[in-house]
C-alpha cells in the first residue's frame, strides 16, 4: 500500500539525469552486488518498518504493519546469502522478525497492524499478511543465513500452517504457495541456496498436502475464468499480477507437476503480453487497472509491479534454463531505473530508497516501505540469481 501523492507530496520530480546516475545498478545487480540499505535503516523505528514515509521521512501516523515487515525480513535473508556480513541487514531483518513473532496472538492467528504506539489496532490480520508471513517464513525456514532465524521461521510458518488453508482470495494464496514451496523444496523452489533443510522431514508431508491444495486451487481459478485472448486467473488485473504465475511455477518445481509448469508459462506469456511493450515494462496502473474487454490503465504505475515480475521472470529462467528470461527479469528491473514510460528514475540511487509511484510526467516522492523494499528485493532477488551462476 502506498499513500496517493496528492494528500501528501506534490513534489514533482523529472530529471532526465536520474536515469544516468541509476544506470550503474545493472552492473551491479549483474555482479552480485546487494543493494544500499540506507533507506530501510532511516524507516526502522524502535517497533519495526514504519508503513508510511513523507518524502523521505518516515510518516509515524499509520504505523507499522506485518505485511511491510515480512517484505523487510525476506529482503534481509536474501541480503544476508549476497553479504554475510552486512550489519545493515542483520539489523533491519532482526527487528522485522521481532515484529513478525510480536504479531502472533495467542490463539494462533496473527496481527497485521500497529499503530506508533506499539499496540496492535486490529482484531485478526488481512489474508494478505499472513500470506507474506507465509511467503518470508518458508523461505528463511531453511535458507536463512543465522541458524537462529531459521529456527524461529520454522515456528512461525509451523504455527501458522493450519490456517493456510482459509487464505482463499488469490494473492494470499499465491503468497502461501511461495513459501510453502520453498519450504519442501528449497533447492528448487527457493531464489537462494539451502542452508540446511532437515527440519523440514517431520512435517514434510503436511506441508505438500497443504501446498497441492493451494496448487489446485490456484490453477481451478485458472480453467474457470481463462478464455481465447485472456489466459487469466480472474476477468480482471489488479495490483501483483505476476505472484499468480510464479507461485504455479515454484509449485511446479517443488511438486514435479508438469500441469502447473504449463499453466505457469501460459499465464506468464499472457501477462508479459499486456506489460512488455517494445522492450519496456509498463505494469498494469492502479487507477482504473485492466478488465477483460477493456482498455488497461497506464498509471498510476506501483514499484511492487516491477520486483514481482523480476521475480516471475527469473522463477521461469530458474525452471527452464532458458537465458531469454534473465533478459526480460533485466528488463523489468529497469523500471526503477528509468527504463519506463516516462524515463524517470524511481529509485534513489544514493540511499536506496524507492519512490511511491510514477504517474504522468511525474513521480509520487513519497517513500514507503512497500516501494522501497519493492526496489530492494529485486535487486537482492537479481544480484542473488547472477551470482549462482558466477
Amino acid at each position: 500500500m502506498t499513500l496517493d501523492a496528492a494528500s501528501i507530496s506534490n513534489t514533482e520530480v523529472a530529471s532526465p539525469a536520474g536515469v544516468f546516475e541509476a544506470m550503474p545498478l545493472l552492473s551491479d545487480v549483474a555482479s552480485g552486488k546487494p543493494p544500499k540499505l540506507d533507506h530501510c535503516l532511516h524507516m526502522l523505528d524502535r517497533f519495526g518498518m514504519v508503513q508510511f514515509a513523507r518524502g523521505a521521512a518516515p510518516h509515524l501516523h499509520f504505523g507499522y504493519c506485518l505485511d511491510d515487515n515480512a517484505r523487510a525480513f525476506l529482503a534481509a535473508v536474501i541480503i544476508l546469502y549476497l553479504d554475510p556480513q552486512s550489519a545493515e541487514a542483520q539489523k533491519f531483518g532482526e527487528a522485522a522478525l521481532r515484529f513478525m513473532e510480536s504479531c502472533r496472538r495467542d490463539d494462533g492467528r496473527f496481527h497485521n497492524l500497529m499503530g506508533p504506539d506499539g499496540s496492535f489496532t486490529d482484531e485478526v490480520g488481512s489474508p494478505d499478511s499472513l500470506g507474506r508471513l507465509i511467503w518470508a517464513t518458508g523461505i528463511a525456514a531453511s535458507c536463512a543465513p543465522q541458524s537462529s532465524w531459521r529456527e524461529r521461521a520454522q515456528k512461525l510458518l509451523l504455527a501458522a500452517l493450519d490456517q493456510t488453508e482459509s487464505l482463499n482470495p488469490l494473492h494470499p494464496m499465491a503468497y502461501s504457495i511461495l513459501g510453502l514451496s520453498a519450504a519442501i523444496a528449497p533447492s528448487v523452489a527457493a531464489p537462494i541456496p539451502v542452508v540446511d533443510a532437515t527440519w523440514a522431514q517431520a512435517d514434510a508431508g503436511k506441508i505438500r498436502g497443504v501446498l497441492e491444495r493451494q496448487c489446485n486451487k490456484l490453477a481451478t481459478l485458472l480453467d474457470a475464468n481463462a478464455q481465447p485472448q485472456w489466459d487469466w486467473f480472474e476477468s480482471f488485473m489488479t495490483w501483483g499480477n505476476a505472484r499468480m504465475p510464479e507461485a504455479l511455477l515454484r509449485g511446479s518445481a517443488a511438486l514435479g507437476d508438469p500441469n502447473l509448469r504449463s499453466a505457469g508459462l501460459r499465464t506468464l506469456d499472457f501477462l508479459a503480453s499486456v506489460t512488455h511493450e517494445k522492450d519496456v515494462f509498463i505494469p498494469v496502473g492502479n487507477k482504473g487497472w485492466y478488465e477483460r474487454g477493456t482498455e488497461r490503465a497506464i498509471y498510476d504505475q506501483q514499484p511492487i509491479e516491477a520486483c514481482a515480475m523480476v521475480d516471475l521472470w527469473l522463477a521461469a529462467a530458474k525452471l527452464t534454463g532458458q537465458v531469454e528470461y534473465e533478459s526480460k527479469a533485466l528488463e523489468a528491473f529497469s523500471w526503477f531505473i528509468g527504463l519506463n514510460t516516462d524515463r524517470l528514475a524511481v529509485v534513489e540511487t544514493e540511499s536506496g530508497g524507492c519512490r511511491d509511484g510514477l504517474e504522468p510526467g511525474k513521480l509520487n516522492t513519497n517513500m514507503g516501505a512497500e516501494s522501497t523494499l519493492s526496489y530492494v528485493h529485486a535487486h537482492a532477488s537479481l544480484a542473488a540469481y547472477f551470482s549462482q551462476k558466477i
